[in-house]
């Protein structure tokens, strides 16, 4: 697993750096200190080894933690924006993910798919989790947000966006940010008693 976990880093430095389409297994290897061959024996071709990478940019996968959440669902909305911000917003491998997705995935759709699959699935069915047992319980009020959960979590990838674009030069106060992100949302979803 030492050596799979070396060409996994290797092979994010060959993507960030020169993009899916430039990138090659040689480099890969070179980046590595290992043979190309070696490369092989751990991922069959480029796109296995591009998706490998993308499923380990994030330390947990979304659906994963939201079973580990005790409290109330608005604390498990809460603690999955905030872990939103933390492995996504705020993570630079991620960003540098993205920014390649959205060079790249006009001519290799698969990439789009993977990250859905990898990162986007797992975060969606998180959330609907969470709010589905709010609604259940009556702290949420009943919402299409469940069926779009996208919705909840929009601000944050704006967030993520600005901070591909404008970090340097329009820096976002992201704490700040994320608890004007969370009160809107709770807000929003919070059942108003009678």
């Amino acid at each position: 697993m030492h050596r799979q976990g070396e060409i996994l880093a290797a092979a994010f430095e060959v993507f960030a750096a020169h993009g899916y389409e430039a990138a090659r297994i040689d480099d890969v290897a070179r980046q590595a200190g290992i043979a190309k061959g070696t490369v092989y024996l751990y991922f069959r071709d480029k796109q296995r080894l591009f998706q490998a990478v993308v499923r380990n940019l994030i330390p947990k996968r979304f659906d994963v933690l939201v079973k580990s959440l005790p409290g109330r669902p608005a604390e498990v909305v809460t603690a999955l924006l905030s872990q939103m911000y933390l492995n996504v917003v705020r993570n630079e491998r991620v960003r540098s993910i993205v920014r390649l997705l959205v060079a790249e995935s006009g001519r290799f759709p698969h990439l789009a798919e993977i990250y859905h699959q990898e990162i986007v699935v797992p975060g969606m069915r998180a959330m609907r989790q969470a709010l589905a047992r709010g609604m259940e319980d009556g702290e949420f009020r009943e919402s299409d947000a469940l069926q779009f959960p996208q919705i909840v979590v929009a601000p944050a990838l704006l967030a993520l966006v600005w901070q591909l674009l404008f970090a340097d030069s329009h820096p976002l106060d992201l704490e700040t940010y994320m608890k004007a992100h969370m009160e809107f949302v709770l807000g929003s979803l919070e059942r108003v008693r009678a």
